[in-house]
């Protein structure tokens, strides 16, 4: 009899230890794996759950949330590979964005200004409505590595080639640096259409950057500083038009009234991974500035207007695997030799880069060779070719 009334007494701390074996504490650990339906694992520490939502902070302080019923599993300890693969058919969704971005993900919400969609790792991401092209159902079978970056890298660096623009605009939001040599470019995308930008060559102490004796110079990079902008607007799902402008500043203070005005007109035909973007061009760089000075009358200045310098580009650009992009980006200028405008006798100048693309910066590897006007040469020979890395990063929330 003492027997069981002791178990009596027993029974509320047996009941209560049984219920903490269900409640989610040991969820709330510093590090879980959640396993998801759609065979992804999510890794982080569980901020708060309820019957229908879980928040989850993920690497780097961000919050994410997942729906309850689309996890499997809760577990302590990173899941077996057998764990983490679902072997069955999954549809998923992937969202086509206007300038070619493929985002694989579960819709969530919309509103009037925003689309919200959770992407394979958990996170969510938002675009605005008019961005969004159309939706795709795949059908799949696959594994959680191959989930998580269906498409490898994207080409974020696709507003820019070598030395000429295309039409696709910079990122709303996002600041881009590109570094070639001694040659810096920064870009910002203010909207979806319209972004600005600047560049500067880093100077080097008692060195001339216009000395002949630095020949990769003079048609290649320039060594004033730059002020540029560019509108681009779309023109269905694979034409894009845009304008940039730009000006640099004065080389020689004593010949030119004012730095060049540079106006180009583009064209970019595909997507922001794989396009083809065609351009014209013209230099209008104000006038020259002569001193006369003649015994017979007081010296003066007499200002001459300088002939325009025109031009095409052709570029290609295209994504040939997960992580490499090739680019091509070449140009010809129209009309005579003269000094005035100065265009280094170049007639020709070609490029060709593979891009390494990494999440938010990229690798661009490659050769530019300039071929000169009929009679014009550098060191008796009608061309010249030099090697070139360029760095590109991205900054910006994502």
């Amino acid at each position: 009899m003492k027997t069981v009334l002791f178990l009596l007494c027993l029974c509320p701390f047996i009941v209560q230890a049984q219920f903490l074996k269900v409640t989610p504490e040991d969820t709330f650990r510093k590090h879980s794996y959640l396993l998801m339906r759609d065979g992804s694992v999510v890794r982080g520490q569980i901020v708060r759950q309820d019957s229908s939502l879980i928040t989850v902070r993920v690497r780097g302080g961000d919050l994410s949330y997942v729906e309850a019923d689309q996890v499997v599993k809760i577990l302590a300890e990173r899941p077996k590979e057998e764990q983490a693969e679902m072997h069955e058919r999954i549809a998923s969704a992937v969202f086509l964005l206007r300038d070619g971005t493929r985002l694989p993900g579960t819709f969530v919400k919309q509103n009037e200004t925003m689309i919200t969609v959770r992407k394979p790792n958990g996170q969510l991401t938002y675009f605005e409505p008019e961005l969004l092209v159309r939706v795709d159902t795949v059908w799949n079978e696959m594994s959680q590595t191959s989930r998580s970056n269906p498409d490898g890298f994207v080409n974020r660096f696709s507003p820019f080639m070598l030395l000429n623009p295309t039409a696709i605009n910079a990122e709303k939001g996002r600041f881009y640096y590109r570094n070639t040599w001694l040659y810096n470019a920064f870009d910002y995308g203010i909207t979806r259409f319209w972004s600005i930008g600047a560049s500067f060559v880093t100077p080097i102490p008692s060195v001339d950057l216009d000395s002949d004796d630095l020949f990769f110079y003079e048609g290649f990079l320039p060594t004033t500083s730059r002020l540029y902008t560019k509108l681009s607007v779309p023109l269905g799902n694979k034409v894009r038009m845009g304008l940039n402008v730009m000006y640099q500043d004065k080389s020689k203070l004593g010949y030119y009234t004012r730095g060049p005005l540079t106006f180009n007109a583009l064209a970019t035909f595909g997507s922001a991974q794989r396009n083809v973007t065609a351009g014209f061009g013209f230099v209008e760089r104000g006038k020259r500035r002569y001193y006369y000075a003649n015994p017979m009358s007081y010296p003066y200045y007499l200002d001459t207007p300088i002939e325009n310098q025109l031009y095409i580009t052709m570029g290609l650009m295209q994504k040939v695997s997960p992580s490499l992009t090739v680019l091509s980006d070449n140009r010809v200028n129209l009309g005579d030799y003269s000094y005035y405008p100065n265009d280094f006798g170049e007639r020709v100048s070609l490029s060709f880069a593979l891009r390494i693309d990494r999440h938010r910066h990229a690798f661009d590897l490659g050769f530019y060779s300039q071929i000169f006007r009929d009679g014009l040469k550098y060191k008796e020979l009608p061309f010249r070719m030099l090697p070139y890395l360029s760095y590109n990063l991205s900054i910006g929330r994502e």
